[in-house]
């Protein structure tokens, strides 16, 4: 997200009278941790289904270890010409 639009979500979210505030609060939260994502050495996408969790600094998404066996599948067997 752009940082202008970020602004924009954070003015919105600062005068809607229908999100509770511990809503305001964390969608506030994950626009914080959005600015601090270096965008530029991001992957472009994700490359498993099944996420275990998302690394706070970089954003990337860490997959479970299923995940990981069926990329490994994938690449061994059904990938081959």
């Amino acid at each position: 997200m752009k940082d202008n639009k970020k602004e924009e979500v954070e003015k919105l979210l600062d005068n809607s009278k229908t999100i509770s505030e511990s809503k305001k609060k964390q969608m506030k939260a994950r626009l914080d941790q959005e600015k601090e994502i270096d965008h530029e050495n991001r992957p472009a996408g994700d490359v498993y289904s099944k996420v275990e969790k998302k690394d706070e600094k970089s954003g990337v998404e860490i997959p479970t270890e299923e995940a990981v066996e069926e990329a490994k599948d994938w690449v061994d067997n059904a990938n081959q010409m």
